[in-house]
């Protein structure tokens, strides 16, 4: 049988795979929180610096393809109404401005306080970033859901 791949089905699997590579690591976080709070601080510092690389190097482009792709196939196939669609529109751009704004900068300070040996505020502000994490990787997983489920519809 001869199957035509559409050019909304390549966008729909660059979306997805983007999703992905954006967040799929995120969802290891909350495990990679336990791990590292066992470790000495001074040996903190890298895996803190490593989640502020991936966070500009991988999470944030891919959720600029994440954003595009979804703006492409919903405005081709007139979805923009549709709960599962708008939701998680909402969601990525929650996210984006959470990565921005929250997991850059703390994320950052996170290595620097780690590095300084500031037990103190090092702590707050990990008890932060690890709670913050934990409701945007929900996010992700509600307009995962969403998406495949078509609630609401």
């Amino acid at each position: 049988m001869l199957y035509a791949v559409l050019f909304y089905d390549v966008v729909k699997w660059i979306h997805i795979m983007a999703v992905v590579v954006a967040f799929g690591g995120a969802f290891t976080y909350p495990i990679w929180f336990r791990f590292v709070r066992g470790a000495p601080l001074t040996d903190r510092v890298m895996f803190h610096r490593a989640q502020a690389f991936i966070g500009q190097f991988v999470i944030s482009p891919g959720l600029l393809v994440i954003v595009l792709a979804g703006v492409y196939m919903a405005t081709d196939r007139d979805l923009w109404s549709k709960a599962w669609v708008t939701v998680p529109f909402v969601i990525a751009i929650a996210l984006g401005a959470l990565g921005g704004m929250f997991f850059s900068p703390k994320e950052k300070r996170l290595a620097e306080l780690a590095a300084a040996g500031d037990s103190a505020e090092y702590e707050r502000v990990f008890v932060q970033v690890r709670n913050v994490t934990v409701v945007a990787v929900g996010l992700v997983a509600i307009a995962a859901y969403m998406m495949v489920t078509k609630v609401f519809s």
